[in-house]
């Protein structure tokens, strides 16, 4: 009895992860088709193609293109933000939280031009309640100077997408990022010495990859 339920235990975790890794090749391909289209521009057959994978087995996964646009919205971007504020756990200040996290964002933005193009045109990221967090805090404290905290968000996320777009689809400097970091630090207000240090601190080390796991496991 133990060793036939073994067996059924065995077949079951295979087919699990035999069914995650297609629904992360699924996800990985409708990155690129987002990254090159657009969110609205693709059609089902489009992630078919790129994935390889069958029409019918793309619906075992996902109902429709808005659906997957979502899952892969998620699955590219909430994590990184995720492990960008773990990597900041113990920083002191809004400031430099948000200066170093930005910079952080960037570093993934250039190790990665099809994520970055990705994010670029879809701009549906998770997980902004973070560096949200930390614009909100600053103008509380009085450290970025913004009439409200709405304005700061719209003025830094919409800099943040047209360098993503350039940075993704064009040669950029080698220093880009850094000095539109420094540029969105400014706008917001704060200190330029302290902005200084911001740009001078040296960088949480540690891998900036967005998840590479299916969002479903079944």
């Amino acid at each position: 009895m133990q060793k036939r339920q073994r067996r059924v235990d065995h077949r079951t975790r295979v087919g699990q992860e035999r069914s995650a890794r297609t629904e992360t090749r699924i996800l990985e391909a409708a990155m690129g088709v987002f990254a090159d289209k657009g969110p609205d521009g693709p059609k089902i057959e489009d992630f078919v193609e790129a994935a390889g994978v069958s029409r019918g087995t793309f619906y075992n996964y996902f109902d429709s293109v808005e659906e997957l646009l979502a899952a892969t919205s998620e699955w590219t971007t909430r994590e990184l933000i995720e492990s960008i504020d773990s990597l900041l756990e113990g920083v002191e200040g809004p400031l430099l939280r948000f200066g170093l996290g930005l910079r952080l964002f960037f570093v993934r933005a250039q190790a990665d031009p099809v994520w970055c193009r990705f994010v670029a045109r879809v701009w549906k990221i998770g997980g902004l309640e973070f560096p949200t967090r930390d614009l909100e805090d600053g103008a509380r404290l009085g450290v970025f100077r913004t009439p409200y905290p709405a304005v700061a968000r719209d003025l830094v996320f919409g800099g943040v997408r047209e360098a993503l777009l350039r940075i993704g689809t064009e040669w950029t400097p080698a220093d880009y990022a850094e000095r539109m970091t420094e540029l969105c630090l400014r706008a917001l207000g704060a200190d330029s010495r302290q902005v200084a240090a911001v740009m001078k601190h040296p960088l949480p080390s540690a891998p900036l990859e967005a998840s590479r796991r299916g969002v479903k496991g079944d």
